[in-house]
């Protein structure tokens, strides 16, 4: 019943637009006519055919959802602190990155205050956000190139997510790769 309704619906549209009348259809002798016009029309040229750019607007602040001024580079809060316990591990991508010594291949080695690969240390400068299983921190290599370090733990705190690279904590369970 619904498709009937909907195609009846539509064919009444259409027919309710009808065609064109007599006087828009362009026809030969309508052609001649238009282009043997001796009066031409009443215009006047610019000597800049350009408009003015218009004025500026005055600039709004911008508000966010809660009315509030929103800030481009708002400057997140920082506090002292160390990268908590539950983070403090030798973590790996794949089985050999677990071997005991030097970390080494794809490895990382997380302490209270920096993050250690094979080929760099970080250390931590400020905590940006600590919560269960989510931590947040602005690290610094050895040149000062400062960076974001998010961190997030799950399956059972064996799984660590660092900044969208996912490791295996070596020890607990068998990294895969």
């Amino acid at each position: 019943m619904k498709p009937i309704l909907a195609v009846s619906l539509l064919a009444l549209a259409l027919t309710a637009c009808g065609g064109p009348s007599d006087e828009d259809k362009l026809t030969p002798d309508k052609i001649r006519a238009s282009e043997s016009a001796t009066v031409l029309p009443d215009i006047q040229l610019s000597e800049n055919p350009e408009p003015p750019p218009a004025p500026p607007e005055p600039e709004q602040p911008e508000l966010n959802e809660l009315e509030n001024l929103a800030v481009e580079n708002v400057v997140e809060i920082e506090t002292q602190g160390t990268i908590p316990p539950a983070f403090q591990a030798l973590w790996g991508r794949v089985p050999s990155d677990c071997r005991p010594g030097a970390v080494t291949g794809t490895a990382i080695l997380i302490g209270p205050d920096s993050i250690s690969a094979a080929d760099a240390t970080v250390s931590l400068q400020g905590v940006l956000g600590d919560y269960p299983e989510r931590f947040s921190g602005r690290f610094a290599d050895e040149s000062g190139y400062e960076r974001r370090e998010d961190l997030t733990l799950t399956g059972s705190s064996n799984v660590l997510i660092r900044n969208g690279v996912t490791y295996r904590r070596c020890g607990a369970a068998r990294p895969t790769g």
